[in-house]
């Protein structure tokens, strides 16, 4: 019995490592941490549960490692915090109150969407940046944040447009609100989502996502323990394994060229895309 435990302690640690990894450079972990929970006994909605408040503690050393990056974007930030909130909260109280096959079925065209956003994301910003240059040109360093010089038609420090400033907080509450749900792969599409909005930098699409998916898997997570779906005895050793997977890779991550970085990620989008169309269909 005891051998028993202590393989699948194991088979779940290793799993949550490299989840955590995955996570901290593209999303999409739990594609290793929820069928590895699956594989050990849990039920489908308590492995959904369980694998969330996992993989939650790698989020938030990834964040850690990040956080210069997320300096250019304050002025934004809250907007887009407290909609990762509302989101991750109203998707978790779905979650507790259906059953998850049916949205798992979406999941495969979710994932699909978010790839080919992130994918097209330079050439469309490079195409509205022509469009619009009377406003100023995007930013697109990816290692030096350097500091707006004013002018007379000076573009905000975040470098987005106002239409993208506008709209991007509803654009992660919806991605949040599948996040609360479920939330395999949900990194893509946040990566996604801020690609096509504007934000250029690799590295600063990597601290966002970070961020809103910390906080909208933390009121998530809040609510699956209230109702009980935690197993918590697996639980804990994948936190300590998580975590420590997330920040050793996000400190590696960070230091990549940006060109290798968005290539993984692509190539990312498209296994864990055919994997569950596979899955599921």
């Amino acid at each position: 019995m005891l051998s028993h435990f202590t393989a699948r302690a194991a088979w779940l640690s290793a799993a949550a490592f490299f989840a955590g990894s995955i996570n901290a450079v593209a999303g999409g972990g739990s594609l290793l941490s929820f069928p590895a929970l699956l594989q050990a006994g849990i039920l489908p909605i308590q492995a959904n549960a369980t694998n969330t408040v996992a993989l939650l503690p790698g989020q938030f050393t990834s964040a850690a490692a990040y956080r210069r990056e997320l300096r250019r974007h304050h002025s934004i930030l809250l907007r887009l915090l407290i909609a990762a909130f509302a989101g991750g909260l109203l998707g978790a109280r779905l979650l507790m109150g259906t059953k998850q096959e049916q949205f798992l079925r979406l999941v495969p065209w979710l994932l699909l969407t978010a790839t080919v956003l992130f994918a097209a994301g330079p050439p469309l910003q490079k195409f509205l940046s022509r469009r619009t240059s009377a406003e100023g040109p995007l930013d697109t360093a990816d290692e030096t944040i350097t500091p707006p010089v004013p002018a007379k038609n000076d573009v905000h420090p975040s470098g987005l447009r106002p239409l993208a400033r506008i709209l991007l907080p509803f654009g992660i509450f919806i991605v949040c609100l599948y996040i609360g749900y479920f939330g395999a792969g949900s990194g893509l599409l946040i990566m996604g989502v801020l690609s096509v909005a504007g934000v250029a930098s690799v590295n600063e699409i990597n601290a966002l996502k970070t961020v809103i998916t910390s906080v909208s898997n933390t009121v998530a997570s809040l609510t699956f323990i209230l109702f009980g779906a935690v197993v918590w005895h697996y639980c804990v050793l994948m936190m300590a394994a998580a975590s420590l997977g997330g920040y050793c890779t996000a400190r590696v991550a960070r230091r990549r060229k940006p060109q290798w970085i968005r290539g993984f990620i692509v190539a990312t989008g498209c296994v864990v895309t055919a994997y569950f169309f596979w899955k599921l269909h």
